[in-house]
């Protein structure tokens, strides 16, 4: 199984999708919600999700209008346009690849707490990590936790797999109770070589984790030794962390 984190930009362009759509699994969840964000105003919204007025006039109006009959829906994998989906490059992956990437591939939510790339969501902004205990009485790791890990894992009971591949942000992983999960999560970290050191990449490492989450799709790759073979945007493999199951690749 891999999991990633969704992206604020989304494409909302209409368009041909080889994949059937399908429904997110936590309806009720996410109609709770959006019930509890339908009862804010602009300046509420503007102050919850710490964001420009006109972002929060755009983002009231989508949850004061969401579930309604003919809305803008489009399916997750899709609809999700930042880095991380850049690198991903979901429409040039071939029918065995989507049908692997349905199978395997999970999309973090704060609104909908996981997604497959099928699923049909409409456009919406809510960040796992927003502050949402004054409305909902909880933040969304304690309202997603136990509802995320649990579905992963009838997930990972489908696919049998041996290992949880976490190319998702810590803020979305976050929502994942570890201890509860019935497979190893293995880690990745992507560093650039200055001298003997080795630093940051910053925000290039959203796109390093998309690509890697394509590597693993279409290589259909279930073991970590197969995983030092990654070789994109200059990165190779570095090292492995036994401690932390950490696999380090580094650009020069």
């Amino acid at each position: 199984m891999i999991i990633i984190s969704p992206s604020k930009n989304l494409n909302l362009k209409t368009e041909d999708i080889p994949l059937e759509e399908t429904i997110p699994y936590f309806s009720s969840e996410v109609k709770c919600l959006i019930k509890k964000i339908k009862t804010l105003d602009k300046k509420e919204i503007k102050s919850l999700m710490n964001i420009s007025d006109s972002l929060a006039k755009l983002n009231f109006e989508r949850y004061k209008d969401i579930n309604k009959k003919n809305n803008m829906m489009k399916q997750a994998g899709f609809i999700f346009s930042g880095d991380t989906f850049n690198g991903l490059l979901i429409r040039s992956m071939n029918n065995r690849s989507l049908v692997y990437a349905e199978k395997n591939l999970r999309i973090l939510s704060g609104l909908y707490g996981i997604l497959k790339p099928s699923d049909l969501i409409e456009p919406y902004r809510l960040e796992m990590g927003t502050k949402m205990n004054n409305i909902l009485g909880e933040d969304l790791y304690n309202y997603w936790g136990k509802k995320v890990t649990t579905k992963l894992n009838n997930d990972i009971k489908k696919t049998k797999s041996k290992y949880l591949f976490n190319l998702a942000s810590n803020e979305y992983a976050s929502v994942i109770k570890n201890s509860e999960l019935e497979s190893q999560i293995v880690n990745f970290d992507f560093k650039k070589k200055i001298g003997n050191n080795l630093s940051g990449i910053g925000m290039v490492i959203k796109k390093l984790r998309g690509a890697m989450a394509r590597f693993i799709i279409v290589n259909k790759i279930q073991s970590i030794d197969k995983l030092e073979d990654f070789n994109e945007f200059g990165f190779k493999f570095l090292e492995f962390d036994n401690s932390s199951y950490r696999l380090v690749f580094v650009s020069q």
